[in-house]
């Protein structure tokens, strides 16, 4: 399969590669991105996991992330904003003198007001498609409406969001403190890059739910080249927005996308065949990012999980596009919140130690092992706030090799907080339909997340990582 992958990444990134850099950018002082992030959703703020995590020695930020439907509501006018949940996050991160990343999660929490006719609304495109999250207890099949990422009034709202959000931090003198900004605008359920398929042989229950997505997506006059279009512009829109920062694209690099051959002739079968049509758009798109933000990109995968599960074509991509790279870790320890050291996500199997868990932090940092005389190497890490309270020597020995220096020496011993209190807030948890429980779960399937950062030390931010 990894020779598969690396053929396929080789070979068929051609074609869309195309980038509308802006004036002066290339000249640009950015921040120190290293480190370790906390993830941050409302409910971990409102309980004090956050703030408790926050406070553990070798934390370096947090992750702000916030759907876009939070950020408005169905009723306000078209392009109104109240930043309340996104203030209590990079308040928090600023007031303990951390940095923050921002990720608004498009998607099926695009506002109303986006679809909505003219003049209540802006009167996008949009199409509905099925989507499970497969593997995780208890889902079921979700019906969601996208905006069609190449629709001129969907990508305008989205460039006055970011412009919106850029200005806002200024005004709050906290824009200093930003490092990076999560490239999304082509999303499904979270933040990562991604857009309903039609995988084959994910059991009847998923396929059932699924079925029917690249005849929808037909339907809209989906192509390569229209997806790729709108990329541009949304990327465009980033740098305009925040042209002073480094920007991070989290991947779904299997079956990511619909499956469609670059003439617009869907794929179903066999297996392979989709899954290499969807490798292809994530690998152009990929290509077409890091053309777009040369020295200024990381690429990265939110499912950090044991060796045998570890995605080499995140890496991969990272090194054909001369990218950084970056892990957030695996939520598969559903019911409790946070993150599993290795099993599956139907059966995770729970982080019982610092050592156990440090082993997953080190296979993040180094995830092609430590040895020679320049290993591959991750420059942050994005972890949960219950393992960074539980496992506060591990987050250390982490932060110590992505920023070695002057940092304390030992940790405390903090008491977490009590997993079963954690409840996902309505916004982020989705009302799921009566439908069978998936029983096959692809790798980086995950829940929204919120989190702020840290205010950059003054070394130089590390180098590219080399093209292979």
């Amino acid at each position: 399969m990894r020779t598969f992958k690396r053929l396929v990444i080789g070979l068929l990134a051609v074609g869309l590669a195309h980038s509308e850099a802006l004036p002066g950018s290339a000249a640009t002082t950015l921040p120190d991105i290293r480190g370790i992030y906390i993830v941050a959703q409302k409910g971990w703020l409102d309980d004090g996991q956050l703030a408790q995590a926050i406070a553990v020695p070798g934390v370096d930020g947090i992750l702000v992330y916030v759907l876009w439907s939070v950020l408005t509501s169905a009723k306000a006018p078209p392009k109104t904003y109240n930043w309340t949940v996104l203030d209590q996050m990079v308040q928090l991160a600023v007031s303990n003198g951390k940095k923050f990343e921002v990720g608004i999660v498009t998607g099926r929490d695009t506002p109303a007001w986006v679809f909505d006719a003219p003049p209540q609304g802006l009167g996008a495109a949009g199409q509905t498609f099925g989507y499970v999250q497969l593997g995780k207890p208890g889902a079921g099949c979700l019906r969601v409406q996208l905006a069609l990422p190449w629709d001129n009034n969907y990508i305008a709202a989205y460039a006055d969001l970011l412009q919106q959000l850029s200005t806002h931090l200024k005004a709050q003198s906290w824009y200093n403190s930003m490092t990076m900004l999560r490239l999304t605008g082509i999303n499904t359920y979270t933040e990562e890059l991604r857009l309903p398929a039609e995988p084959p042989g994910t059991g009847a229950a998923a396929q059932s739910c699924l079925s029917g997505n690249l005849q929808a997506w037909e339907q809209v006059g989906y192509t390569q080249g229209l997806v790729a279009t709108g990329w541009r512009q949304m990327l465009t829109a980033s740098q305009r927005a925040f042209p002073d920062k480094t920007f991070n694209l989290a991947l779904i690099t299997d079956n990511g996308f619909p499956a469609f051959l670059p003439n617009g002739t869907p794929v179903s079968s066999p297996a392979a065949a989709v899954q290499q049509a969807s490798l292809v758009i994530v690998t152009n798109l990929a290509q077409i990012t890091a053309q777009q933000f040369p020295g200024q990109l990381v690429i990265q995968s939110n499912g950090l999980e044991d060796q045998g599960l570890l995605d080499t074509t995140t890496i991969q991509l990272a090194q054909q596009n001369g990218t950084l790279l970056a892990w957030q870790t695996n939520e598969s320890e559903l019911q409790t919140g946070g993150a599993a050291c290795g099993g599956t996500r139907a059966m995770p199997m729970v982080c019982t130690s610092d050592a156990d868990y440090f082993n997953l932090l080190k296979l993040g940092i180094f995830p092609e092992g430590s040895s020679g005389t320049n290993p591959v190497m991750a420059q942050y890490l994005e972890l949960l706030p219950p393992n960074v309270i539980a496992f506060p020597n591990a987050v250390l020995q982490a932060h110590n090799i992505l920023l070695p220096g002057p940092t304390p020496v030992t940790a405390p011993t903090l008491t977490p907080a009590p997993k079963a209190t954690f409840e996902p807030t309505s916004s982020m948890t989705p009302e799921l339909t009566s439908g069978p429980t998936p029983t096959t779960a692809p790798k980086s399937e995950r829940l929204p997340s919120n989190t702020p950062t840290f205010e950059p030390p003054s070394t130089p931010a590390p180098k590219p990582i080399p093209k292979s």
